[in-house]
């Protein structure tokens, strides 16, 4: 072996150590902060659950379950369903990925709906995906209480009181008006107002499921 090829052998040891090395930290990296990512993403669910939910003093977050990738949360008071929450995403945004927590009436209408994750342009596709509290000066010089409840978003709550049911009043499957629906959408971000469209209807599809699999719980249980 000369020494070119002695360089080049050692060399190549070098630097499958380096990688060894390289790949040891970042699964040691990974294997950290593995927990406090999934904490952090349960108290953010868990956030949005009391944002879109009525009162409730169960725990939701343990009584959910899976429907296709759409995951449910049931809220209870008093022993008594109050409530229900879809959490769901599409990939279908302007910008991609958009994630949301859909709210429902306990007769499957839904109830509120907030986006929690999106990448839409900022005074775009924000426009139908944002809930913004927007103060006037007017308003401030007054003293203003902010009042309760979610910000008004147009685009999400015109979903309110809609449901899958046949005696609904939007045609199905549900699409922005510009496409021959019934849902309103924003000026100059239709692919953003398609994709919330798409995770309302995606939502109470599922849910009807969901509602399904509880109905044919009861009938095993009798």
């Amino acid at each position: 072996m000369n020494r070119n090829s002695t360089n080049m052998f050692y060399l190549g040891i070098v630097l499958c150590l380096v990688c060894a090395v390289a790949a040891g930290i970042m699964g040691s990296a990974a294997a950290f902060t593995k927990d406090p990512i999934a904490q952090a993403k349960r108290k953010k669910v868990a956030d949005g659950l009391r944002d879109v939910l009525p009162a409730f003093d169960n725990d939701p977050m343990k009584d959910s379950r899976q429907v296709g990738d759409v995951r449910f949360y049931q809220a209870k008071k008093d022993g008594k369903t109050v409530g229900y929450a879809a959490e769901t995403a599409v990939g279908s945004g302007y910008a991609g990925r958009i994630e949301a927590l859909i709210s429902f009436q306990p007769d499957g209408t839904i109830r509120t709906f907030i986006i929690t994750k999106h990448g839409e342009t900022p005074g775009l596709g924000s426009n139908a995906a944002d809930r913004v509290r927007r103060k006037t000066l007017a308003g401030l010089i007054r003293g203003e209480k902010t009042p309760p409840g979610l910000p008004p978003n147009r685009i999400l709550d015109q979903y309110a009181g809609h449901s899958k049911s046949a005696k609904d009043t939007w045609k199905q499957p549900w699409k922005v008006k510009k496409d021959g629906g019934d849902a309103d959408y924003v000026t100059g971000a239709t692919i953003s107002s398609r994709a919330v469209n798409e995770l309302a209807w995606k939502a109470v599809c599922a849910f009807e499921k969901y509602l399904q699999g509880d109905a044919g719980s009861e009938r095993m249980k009798k």
